[in-house]
C-alpha cells in the first residue's frame, strides 16, 4: 500500500477506477453530478445502510485491497438482508492517505467488479478525499423493499422462537488465532474460519424471504449476545438461548474442544454478519421452507421471554456466564 508516486489526479482515478464501477447505474450519469438519481418502484420503499471501516480497526493494513472492498460492500448489504430489502446500488466515499498506491487502488476496484456482478448492483456516486490519518472507508448500501413491509427489531413477542442462519463464532476465533499465531498459520491450520472473517457472506438470498415470516431480525455484527440485545431492547422483551443449540463449524469446534473459554467469542466476538432472527411459533415450517429453498443452513437458538435480560442455559440447564457480551466501538 505503501507508495503513492505514481497515484492519478482525484479526477482521474475517478475516471479511470470509479466511473466503470457505475456504468450499469443510469442514474450516476457517469459520476459526473454530486448527485444521483436512483428509481424505486412505486410500491416500494428505499433502504439506506451506511458502513466505515478503519485500516487497523476493522482490517489489517496488509489484508489484500480486493478483499478489503468486498467486505466493505458486504457488510453494508448485510444491513439491507436484515431488513428484508434487495440491494439496488451503493455511495462509497475514500479518505486515503499518501501511501495508498495506484496498484493498491486498482486491486480495491477490481474486489469491487466482482461483487457487484455477484450482487447484480453497481456504484452510484461518491466522494474521495485524503486524510492524514488512516485509511478510512465508507460505503452506503442501498436497497428497497415493499412499502410498510421492512423487517425491524422491534416486532418480537413473547413465546417467538430465536434463530441464526449459519455458523457462529468463525470470524472472531479467526481473528483470535491470526493476533496469536500469526496470518500465515491461522491460514493454513484454521483455513474456514480464516475465510470466514476477510470475506462475510451478506444473506441477501435470505432477506427478502423473511418478510412476513420474521417478527424482528438483525445482522450479527458486534457479537451474538450484543445484536440479540437490540432487538430485546428495541421489542422491550428477553431472551433465554441453549449453549448446545448455537451452530458451531467443524474447524470451530476444535478450539472450543481445546479451550473452552472460546466459548465467549462466540457470544460476543462479531464479524459473522449470519441473520439472527424472531419468528411466531406458527411460522417454523416457513423457516423451513426457507432453509430448503435457499441451501443456508438455519438453527433455532432460543426462544423469547418476557424478562429483559438474556440467558444462556447450559446442557444441564444451567445458566452459563456470559463474559463476552460484543463488541463496544468507543
Amino acid at each position: 500500500m505503501n507508495d503513492a508516486k505514481n497515484r492519478p489526479s482525484e479526477f482521474d482515478l475517478i475516471g479511470e477506477l470509479l466511473v466503470p464501477l457505475a456504468k450499469s447505474q443510469r442514474g450516476a450519469d457517469g459520476l459526473q453530478d454530486d448527485c444521483a438519481s436512483l428509481a424505486i418502484n412505486s410500491d416500494c420503499e428505499a433502504l439506506c445502510s451506511i458502513d466505515t471501516l478503519v485500516a487497523g480497526v476493522h482490517f489489517f493494513e496488509n489484508d489484500p485491497a480486493d478483499l478489503i472492498a468486498r467486505k466493505l460492500l458486504r457488510v453494508s448489504l448485510s444491513d439491507i438482508a436484515a431488513s428484508g430489502g434487495v440491494p439496488k446500488g451503493y455511495l462509497l466515499a475514500l479518505s486515503l492517505p499518501d501511501d495508498v498506491s495506484n496498484e493498491w487502488l486498482r486491486l480495491f476496484a477490481n474486489g469491487l467488479v466482482q461483487d457487484q456482478s455477484e450482487y447484480e448492483i453497481g456504484l452510484l456516486g461518491g466522494d474521495t478525499t485524503s486524510t492524514l490519518g488512516p485509511l478510512t472507508l465508507s460505503l452506503t448500501a442501498i436497497g428497497e423493499v415493499p412499502i410498510g413491509s421492512t423487517v425491524r427489531r422491534s416486532g418480537a413477542k413473547k413465546g417467538d422462537d430465536i434463530f441464526v442462519t449459519g455458523t457462529i463464532g468463525d470470524a472472531a476465533l479467526a481473528l483470535d488465532q491470526i493476533n496469536e499465531t500469526g496470518r500465515d498459520q491461522t491460514r493454513e491450520i484454521y483455513r474456514e474460519l480464516y475465510d470466514r472473517y476477510l470475506l462475510p457472506i451478506p444473506r441477501t438470498n435470505i432477506g427478502p424471504l423473511l418478510i412476513g415470516t420474521a417478527s424482528a431480525c438483525v445482522d450479527i455484527s458486534d457479537g451474538l449476545c450484543a445484536d440479540l440485545e437490540h432487538i430485546c431492547d428495541a421489542s422491550t422483551v428477553g431472551a433465554s438461548l441453549t449453549q448446545a443449540d448455537i451452530p458451531i463449524s467443524s474447524t470451530a469446534r476444535k478450539l472450543l474442544n481445546k479451550d473452552s473459554w472460546n466459548w465467549q467469542r462466540v457470544f460476543g466476538g462479531g464479524d459473522d454478519y449470519e441473520l439472527l432472527f424472531t419468528a411466531p411459533l406458527i411460522n417454523r415450517e416457513k423457516v423451513l421452507e426457507i432453509e430448503k429453498k435457499t441451501g443456508v443452513r438455519i438453527t433455532r437458538i432460543g426462544t423469547v421471554v418476557s424478562e429483559p435480560t438474556i440467558s444462556i442455559m447450559d446442557a444441564e440447564g444451567s445458566p452459563v456466564k456470559i463474559e463476552m457480551f460484543g463488541w463496544k466501538h468507543f
